[in-house]
């Protein structure tokens, strides 16, 4: 099964440096990265994958259950395919937590998980899918009714935090990858029913940089209750929604590059937080 990749040559390719490969989270496809993918190509090639069943990469078979780590084992068979041993992975969402478990196959030199999912205490109940019905049946409306800016509040003001900031092809394209991604039910199900690992992770981070970045208008992600290893660089935006890309993207790539940056300069025991 071969994923969907894009790869973004660094503008400037004289003082280019190790690349970096994007996931994006549930129900999201290569366009989640629109805002910040100039930002952060200015000195490192930058790899954006679509992962299985969505955007134009086609899902697990059926008797694999696509569960975070059978995500990060798909994406770890396409950097084989690019030749790509190890780099560094930020992701988003369900993309973050996939980000961590490419990290613990041993494929990443540092990770950023933005709005990391996986970290609550306990499995989560199932989804209805009401909101990808209705979706699927606006069909050629949504293009007109995200025109009208409060209706744009009122379709995506659960996943970002300030909508003043988001162009229309920018929602258009978010709400056509989360109504037709093809794969979205199955990977939902299989994300809702499981927790991350915590307990590797004091192992990881000892091991290389872990950076989850935290999102201060975030309504379906917060942080853990009970505290991390030291050694996990937490940050927090306090002004983002749970798609930072497009609340903050000056500051979503200011702290990609920073902790990108510290990696490949050796620094893997920089404070916690801000």
């Amino acid at each position: 099964m071969a994923l969907h990749v894009d790869r973004h040559r660094a503008s400037d390719p004289t003082s280019a440096s190790e690349p970096l490969l994007l996931l994006h989270g549930l129900g999201g496809d290569r366009h989640s990265w629109r805002p910040v993918l100039d930002g952060l190509r200015r000195n490192r090639d930058v790899l954006v994958a679509e992962l299985p069943g969505f955007g134009a990469s086609p899902p697990l078979p059926a008797a694999v259950a696509p569960t975070p780590p059978a995500l990060a084992a798909a994406v770890a068979a396409m950097l084989d395919h690019e030749g790509l041993e190890r780099l560094h992975v930020v992701g988003v969402s369900l993309g973050g937590w996939t980000a961590l478990e490419l990290a613990l196959l041993g494929r990443a030199r540092s990770v950023v998980a933005l709005a990391p999912a996986g970290f609550w205490s306990k499995p989560l109940a199932p989804a209805s899918g009401s909101a990808r019905r209705v979706g699927r049946r606006l069909g050629p409306l949504l293009s007109p009714l995200l025109r009208v800016p409060p209706l744009r509040v009122q379709v995506l003001g659960g996943i970002l935090g300030g909508l003043d900031r988001i162009e229309h092809r920018d929602a258009l394209a978010l709400i056509r990858g989360y109504v037709g991604a093809p794969d979205f039910a199955r990977v939902d199900a299989a994300m809702r029913a499981n927790v991350f690992d915590r307990s590797r992770l004091a192992e990881l981070a000892a091991s290389l940089p872990v950076h989850l970045v935290w999102c201060g208008r975030d309504r379906l992600v917060t942080p853990p209750r009970t505290p991390l290893p030291d050694t996990v660089h937490q940050h927090h935006l306090p002004n983002a929604g749970h798609l930072p890309m497009f609340d903050e993207p000056e500051a979503v790539v200011a702290r990609i590059r920073a902790a990108v940056g510290a990696a490949e300069d050796g620094l893997l025991t920089a404070a916690v937080g801000d």
